[in-house]
């Protein structure tokens, strides 16, 4: 299954950040997929049920963010989403777009449990890790609530 196998990457990519900031627990795992990233949301939500078991945090929610098709018109340059996966620009008729969003699953966020350095009491942690569809890290930010 084409899902399990994206599951068990997601799960290394959330313990290698987990590892960084030394968490003790992750709780929420936050996911974008897109209609062109050929994932199936229910089937992945599936898979994260079976396997998160074999990882550290037993208690950690999947988040399934599902976007739309979004686009760029090479034309007119104006941003549109797609409706019925017609390739055609709203603005101008053009068929010359660029996908901006939609074709990728991509790791959002990780709230985790770490402890403060400076006075050793439990705090939650925003992880923002993004990937592209192939699981290639897009960028990093870490805010502390």
């Amino acid at each position: 299954m084409h899902e399990e196998s994206l599951i068990r990457s997601l799960l290394r990519q959330v313990e290698e950040l987990a590892q960084q900031h030394h968490a003790r627990a992750v709780d929420e795992i936050e996911v974008e997929v897109g209609p062109l990233s050929g994932v199936e949301p229910l089937l992945l939500q599936d898979a994260f049920e079976r396997l998160k078991d074999e990882f550290s945090w037993p208690r950690a929610e999947l988040s399934v963010l599902q976007v739309g098709l979004d686009v760029l018109c090479q034309s007119c340059q104006s941003e549109s989403q797609l409706k019925d996966f017609r390739f055609v620009c709203h603005q101008c008729g053009s068929t010359s777009l660029k996908i901006i969003r939609g074709d990728a699953f991509r790791l959002l966020n990780v709230s985790m449990q770490v402890d403060d350095s400076f006075n050793g009491k439990p705090q939650a942690t925003a992880t923002q890790h993004s990937t592209d569809a192939c699981g290639l890290p897009l960028n990093e930010q870490t805010s502390h609530p």
